[in-house]
């Protein structure tokens, strides 16, 4: 399960959504930084010492579900969002994703709206809290 809760620190809208598809990613963001000299000769700078982590979850939700979701990446886009992932890891992150894509899949008899939508959410933040490994 995944949950979104926007604006931090300050929430005032969550939403709970299904755990995300087996191809979740999370990958850390190192930053290049170019520099040239007078001569022309270039020199690269890699920074991996910063915390900061791209996460990608896709999602399979019901229409109705995917509309809950729409509107709250509308209302919350350029905020601040906690982050409880399925492994109990709480973020913080924002979108990047621009545009959203949701993909009509295919009808589903019995979830709200009859349809079941796909939705690929790319965030970028860093980790605040994990839980502890259990002891052997």
């Amino acid at each position: 399960m995944i949950i979104l809760q926007a604006p931090w620190p300050k929430v005032e809208t969550t939403t709970i959504l299904r755990s995300p598809q087996f191809n979740d990613v999370q990958a850390k963001q190192n930053t290049v930084d170019i520099k040239r000299a007078m001569d022309g000769a270039k020199t690269t700078y890699v920074k991996t010492t910063n915390s900061r982590y791209k996460l990608t979850y896709q999602f399979l939700v019901s229409r109705m579900k995917a509309l809950e979701l729409r509107a709250f990446v509308y209302s919350y886009y350029s905020s601040k969002i906690k982050l409880i992932n399925h492994k109990n890891e709480i973020w913080i992150v924002n979108f990047i994703s621009n545009p959203f894509a949701f993909e009509t899949i295919g009808s589903a008899k019995g979830a709200p709206g009859n349809e079941d939508v796909t939705i690929t959410l790319e965030l970028e933040g860093f980790l605040i809290s994990a839980p502890s490994p259990p002891n052997c």
